[in-house]
């Protein structure tokens, strides 16, 4: 089983200090929510720094998404999301069927105790890829119409 990032579209009066109360009652049963793989976050990751966010572990505004925590995403960044995945989902459009894209850099050792750093790859496929990121795009655009938060909840 792959690692995975769970968004969830929340009214903008949800109270934070009991986010993690609230994810754990309703993570497999709240109908408006996205995952996307791990793979694809990191990959993305560069881009994804350019969103407008809030970091209710810190109580500041930031950028990005908080990797090992929470984010939420307000109406300029659910909106800032909305075009750079729809950027993405353009270029996707282009892949083949089944892609790689390049994966952590991880260390390998040899049977003499020797050894090196690789780069690793992970197959994608497109229209898996294709639909995460249209489901994390459909909770943007209702959090953005309807004045509601995302709040994403990492590895």
């Amino acid at each position: 089983m792959s690692l995975t990032h769970e968004f969830f579209l929340i009214s903008n009066d949800f109270d934070l200090n009991y986010r993690y109360e609230w994810y754990r009652t309703n993570r497999y049963t709240w109908d408006e929510k996205s995952e996307v793989s791990d793979d694809i976050i990191q990959y993305m990751m560069d881009f994804l720094n350019w969103l407008p966010s809030y970091n209710p572990e810190t109580k500041e505004s930031d950028k990005g998404l908080n990797y090992y925590g929470v984010t939420v995403i307000n109406k300029p960044g659910a909106e800032k999301l909305i075009k750079i995945l729809g950027k993405w989902l353009k270029l996707i459009e282009e892949a083949p069927d089944t892609f790689s894209i390049r994966g952590d850099i991880v260390w390998k050792e040899e049977e003499n105790e020797e050894g090196y750093w690789e780069q690793t790859r992970n197959r994608m496929k497109r229209e898996t890829m294709q639909s995460e990121l249209e489901n994390l795009i459909g909770l943007a655009v209702k959090a953005s119409n309807n004045n509601q938060f995302i709040i994403h909840f990492g590895i």
